[in-house]
């Protein structure tokens, strides 16, 4: 369950299909200082949101960066506002010079978002240019943002649908519906579909593309009539792995976009797209309404918010998993450091689906008497019954707590296992201490091993040094999962993270 605040961007990301695109830059400059931004499609009276990047300090680590904004032409047919940031602006003319002043701080970019809002009354197809110059130090970057007003449809499709599937079965997705709900026919679409490792695209239709297994692309010509509902033809067919875990979910997304904006998208030279080939089977159809083109106009999607599906497959049969939880024994004396590692394995039969697990998938207990001074990058500190407490991508690695909630990267096989390493400092021990190691997964076939401990015993003072453990380590088995520490590690893990699309939240200034 997504329900808590710190976590939201986790669902965001992996419901990208549902999100708009923030900022796919079609300019930048080739100068020492890149600027990045896209261009802008936006329909009369409406307003979309956009982001320039600016390349932040390198090794001369310059005070301050400039960044002069040109918005003279785009006055004309549209309006600017820009959110509060940690740059300073002040109005120059009709444009804006910003100056950002480094803080010592190892700020690979800068960001200034804004919403831009073409009047009512401007014509499709009219275009503008925003100019962008930027300094920084003895560097120097131009980029020009064309601005187009174009004409406006709503592609809309169910926002979520549900797939009953068993290990190692083949089914059309039942995400295959879009709607036109605008008032001007779109003169073709592109859909998107994301997967699951676990459960990929099995087709070859011959106007798609087929990126590692992983995302669909495929492209239509069909002219889509407002009012109207278009199913495929054929249902996009994916295939369940016979590992995938009965009693889970896997989570597919399906999006469509206007021809115009998916362009911008590609056109995208910071995150381009992954290699990937067409199919070379028949090809996929819409069922069609044909009718006369018009003239050649850009569309622009109003409200790409409403075109997305997420597509649940409920798995069932009976491929269960076994995740136990491993605990250490150590022994120390008052005042030692000792390091400890626990963890989990994955017993099997069935794969552990936890790319996207928005909850701990281990909980650790630190030993009463001790405090853990170093703690690994991937556990953060959890308050029992406080879900709002854990966020391993801002706090993974904080020492001093009693409890930690840890990640687990990737969708670990069976005879899998991972360990963290924690060093406790000894600071009271009469006898033992003892604290939790605990996995949480939902549907776990075998709850009477998801608890161990982690043991301290008492160690005699004496010649010796600080201590060592008695078991402490656990080794990883089988095939290895890299834990991943940190959130541009864990979309990478996921795949495709400069692919993915997110809407940036701002705030903007009145």
């Amino acid at each position: 369950m997504f329900h808590h605040s710190g976590r939201r961007w986790l669902a965001g990301l992996g419901v990208a299909g549902a999100l708009v695109a923030a900022a796919p830059p079609s300019a930048h400059a080739s100068a020492s200082v890149d600027i990045y931004a896209s261009d802008v499609l936006v329909a009369p009276g409406r307003t979309t949101h956009h982001t320039i990047e600016v390349s932040g300090p390198r090794e001369e680590d310059p005070l301050k960066t400039t960044l002069d904004i040109d918005f003279s032409q785009v006055d004309a047919i549209a309006s600017i506002k820009f959110a509060a940031s940690d740059w300073k602006c002040l109005p120059v003319g009709k444009g804006l010079h910003c100056e950002h002043m480094f803080d010592g701080q190892n700020v690979p970019d800068l960001s200034l978002d804004y919403r831009l809002t073409a009047k009512a009354n401007v014509k499709p197809g009219t275009k503008a240019t925003l100019t962008l110059r930027a300094s920084n130090g003895s560097r120097t970057g131009s980029a020009d943002v064309t601005v187009t007003v174009a004409k406006g449809v709503d592609l809309r499709s169910e926002p979520k649908v549900e797939l009953d599937i068993v290990p190692g079965a083949t089914a059309g997705l039942p995400a295959d519906v879009v709607r036109n709900a605008g008032d001007n026919t779109a003169h073709g679409a592109v859909l998107r579909l994301q997967t699951d490792h676990l459960s990929p695209d099995v087709g070859s239709f011959s106007n798609c593309d087929y990126l590692a297994n992983r995302i669909t692309i495929c492209t239509f010509d069909t002219d889509l009539e407002p009012g109207r509902s278009y199913r495929l033809a054929t249902k996009l067919p994916i295939k369940l792995d016979e590992s995938a875990r009965s009693g889970s979910r896997i989570e597919s997304y399906v999006d469509w976009w206007t021809r115009d904006d998916w362009a911008i998208v590609t056109d995208n030279p910071r995150s381009p797209l992954p290699p990937g080939k067409p199919g070379t089977g028949e090809k996929l159809k819409l069922v069609e309404v044909r009718t006369a083109r018009q003239a050649s106009v850009p569309q622009t999607d109003v409200d790409q918010q409403n075109n997305s599906t997420v597509v649940s497959l409920i798995i069932g049969g009976d491929n269960t998993a076994d995740v136990t939880a491993d605990g250490a024994t150590v022994t120390a004396k008052v005042g030692d450091k000792v390091e400890v590692w626990v963890g989990w394995t994955n017993l099997g039969p069935a794969t552990v689906d936890v790319s996207w697990l928005p909850e701990p998938f281990l909980r650790v207990e630190i030993p009463k008497g001790t405090k853990a001074v170093k703690v690994s990058e991937g556990c953060a500190p959890y308050d029992k019954g406080d879900e709002d407490s854990w966020n391993p991508w801002e706090n993974g690695g904080k020492p001093g707590a009693a409890r930690y909630g840890c990640i687990a990267a990737g969708n670990p096989e069976a005879g899998v296992s991972h360990s963290y390493p924690f060093t406790l400092r000894i600071d009271k021990l009469n006898g033992q201490t003892s604290g939790k190691v605990v996995t949480d997964m939902e549907g776990d076939s075998n709850a009477a091993n998801n608890q161990a401990k982690l043991v301290v015993k008492a160690r005699a003072a004496g010649p010796g040094g600080s201590g060592g453990g008695d078991g402490g380590s656990l080794p990883i088995t089988g095939q290895s999962v890299t834990l991943i520490a940190g959130v541009g590690g864990l979309l990478v893990a996921a795949g495709f993270a400069g692919f993915v699309v997110t809407r940036r939240r701002t705030r903007f200034t009145a």
